[in-house]
């Protein structure tokens, strides 16, 4: 280096003599030594962490299972409720207090505690500009008991009358009528809905006074098949709260929460078929001579018009006008859900206070019906291939892309449906149907859909979640706590059966002499042998072999067997050549028991094969190692292991 380069790139610092260049390498290296310690100290510290969480995961594990386990038992059980019950048709029926809005159950000495969210009436509430608010606005009890069925008034709507349509496109009188299987090929159009055409779909969309649209029960061979009686009391409905169970179904869950005045004037009815009848039978729930169980009318229907059940359940749901003829409002009530609010008082806040005719939820996770297909397709709710028709489809016709359309989400949950019977709601409902049985039987993918193409159905009340979870309690949640408690459980177990920490104080108590040297035989079948003993499958000479064969402790046939060999694996002479073994070994003996997997290791050797141990199970759980066959003279195997475990510092020779 020049000295112009230094004068020009460096401060020039003056020392004495006794200022050693030594004095200044010394404080480096201590300032170097002092980094060096802290970085020491540092990484000892994480060195330590990783040691204890490696060294006790499974109990960290255990611990967080078990707490779950306490979490979820004391969430199930909350809030329970009492019912007094009343002899009724055969059947036991809950009786409702007297002057109360909320429908308050009575109680009694004969009251039953119910677990989870079933017969809860606390109110839902959220809070909006730091204010808590009911999600659901009820009139007082007082006001609920002097509610009656509004009149019908005068309807400013486009659609005066509906004609619902056969495949002949002759027009049919409505009706109840019974079944036949023949349906359209290729298409889930059957003579219950009628073989709508594209065209004729397109055309049902246009608006007129006068609508003309399929809409199921289109001619007398191609309907539910229900009893006269059934059909009477139907006929005789104004206002209906109805829900289905089908092909087994799920519980019948009371209403609750009516008031008098609800009691006298709206219908309850639940739909059936024969297989859930007799399921229900098994569980002790029988139809009273009424044709009643509590608070419900069943209706068993026979001869469903679908061999997919949630088609079928797609009827009662959205073609209520179809089978109550004369009804002027109706309830859908999902089966996995306890309708707890006041019918008429439902009516009031959802729909005759906002002037609304038809009320359905918001959706609670999503807002856009693209994303809703994908989450279908994600949860294997429908195929991609069937989603895809009708997404093709929509995008074809313009769906829009964007999550909100009207002011609403473009989503809806309809596991509670509330609406009047209008014509144009009708043909809302009929249009909805018909892309159901057209395409995926997910409805939430056909509504915004619908309500996009009829544009003029605009007094839709799409109310938010917290109001649906007030009008009904749902079992699903239950169910997935019941879940949860569950896998808390076995999670417990499991960790229990197979964690080395579980069985560490046993192993160093009562060492396993045969662990030292863990030396087995395979044994050939015998013809004559039982059952179990499975000659190879073979494919041909020096060909691959399934195998299934005993396990000793010694090369002869007679030893003591410890467990069984079992997998797939080549040919002693193709050894050198193997590509793809998988052997399972499992224990049953006194002294331990368990499984190994092996997995071949690629290799290769003349007169021997070594596979790599990838895991194990009980007392060979989280096993690691090497398993070594070599064939002997008499035609068995023999099977040498090379083991070692989490947290043991010794490998264990075979």
């Amino acid at each position: 280096m020049s000295s112009s380069m230094l004068n020009n790139n460096s401060i020039q610092i003056s020392i004495s003599d006794e200022d050693s260049d030594e004095l200044g390498r010394m404080r480096v290296r201590v300032r170097r030594k002092r980094k060096k310690q802290n970085q020491r100290v540092k990484t000892e510290l994480t060195r330590r962490v990783i040691r204890f969480f490696i060294k006790y995961w499974t109990v960290l594990v255990f611990l967080f299972a078990a707490g779950l386990l306490v979490f979820e038992a004391t969430r199930i059980g909350r809030k329970p409720s009492s019912v007094d019950h009343t002899e009724h048709g055969g059947v036991k029926r809950p009786r409702i207090a007297e002057n109360s809005g909320l429908g308050e159950l009575q109680k009694s000495s004969s009251e039953k505690k119910v677990e989870g969210n079933l017969n809860r009436l606390d109110p839902m509430t959220k809070v909006i500009g730091g204010v808590r608010q009911l999600c659901l606005e009820l009139l007082p009890p007082g006001q609920l008991e002097q509610l009656d069925v509004r009149a019908d008034e005068e309807s400013e709507s486009p659609v005066k009358k509906v004609v619902y349509m056969s495949d002949n496109s002759i027009p049919h009188v409505e009706g109840i009528a019974t079944i036949s299987r023949r349906r359209s090929e290729g298409t889930r159009f059957n003579l219950f809905t009628g073989n709508q055409t594209f065209d004729q779909r397109q055309k049902s969309f246009e608006v007129n006074e006068t609508a003309e649209v399929h809409c199921g029960f289109y001619n007398e061979n191609g309907g539910f098949k229900i009893s006269d009686e059934d059909k009477s009391y139907m006929q005789n409905c104004e206002v209906v709260v109805s829900t289905c169970a089908f092909g087994g179904g799920d519980d019948l869950y009371q209403p609750i929460g009516m008031s008098e005045a609800s009691l006298q004037k709206v219908c309850y009815v639940a739909f059936w078929d024969e297989i859930t009848l007799a399921a229900q039978r098994s569980e002790g729930r029988i139809i009273g001579d009424d044709g009643f169980i509590g608070r419900w009318h069943i209706v068993v229907v026979r001869e469903l018009p679908f061999s997919d059940q949630r088609l079928n359940g797609k009827i009662p749901k959205m073609l209520a006008h179809r089978l109550f003829p004369n009804a002027k409002y109706s309830i859908w009530v999902d089966s996995k859900s306890q309708f707890r609010r006041d019918p008429l008082g439902v009516l009031e806040a959802l729909l005759w206070r906002s002037n609304s005719v038809l009320a359905i939820s918001e959706h609670g996770a999503r807002s856009s019906v693209y994303d809703e297909a994908n989450a279908v397709v994600r949860k294997h709710k429908a195929t991609p291939e069937e989603v895809e028709v009708q997404l093709a489809q929509y995008r074809r016709d313009g769906l829009p892309e964007d999550k909100r359309f009207n002011g609403k989400k473009a989503l809806n949950e309809a596991s509670v449906i509330v609406r009047k019977h209008t014509p144009l709601t009708n043909v809302f409902m009929c249009l909805w149907f018909n892309e159901v049985v057209r395409y995926t039987s997910r409805d939430q993918l056909s509504f915004p859909y619908v309500l996009w193409r009829l544009k003029v159905l605009k007094n839709v009340n799409m109310f938010p979640v917290c109001t649906r979870k007030d009008l009904v309690n749902s079992m699903v949640g239950l169910v997935e706590e019941n879940s949860a408690v569950v896998l808390a459980t076995l999670a417990v177990i499991l960790l229990a059966l197979l964690s080395p920490v579980a069985h560490r104080k046993q192993s160093k108590n009562h060492p396993r002499p045969w662990l030292q040297a863990l030396s087995l035989y395979i044994q050939q079948p015998n013809i004559l042998a039982t059952s179990d003993m499975h000659p190879p499958t073979q494919s041909g000479a020096g060909a691959a072999f399934i195998f299934h064969r005993t396990l000793t402790e010694g090369p002869e046939n007679t030893s003591r067997p410890v467990g069984k060999a079992q997998g797939f694996i080549i040919p002693i002479q193709h050894f050198a050549n193997s590509e793809f073994n998988i052997v399972y070994l499992t224990f049953d003996a006194p002294e331990f028991s368990g499984s190994l997997s092996v997995e071949a290791k690629h290799v290769e050797h003349k007169n021997r094969e070594e596979l790599t141990v990838v895991g194990g199970t009980g007392s060979f759980a989280f096993a690691r190692g090497l398993a070594v066959f070599a064939q002997t003279d008499n035609q068995t195997y023999h099977v040498k292991l090379q083991l070692k475990f989490p947290n043991r510092s010794q490998k264990i020779p075979g």
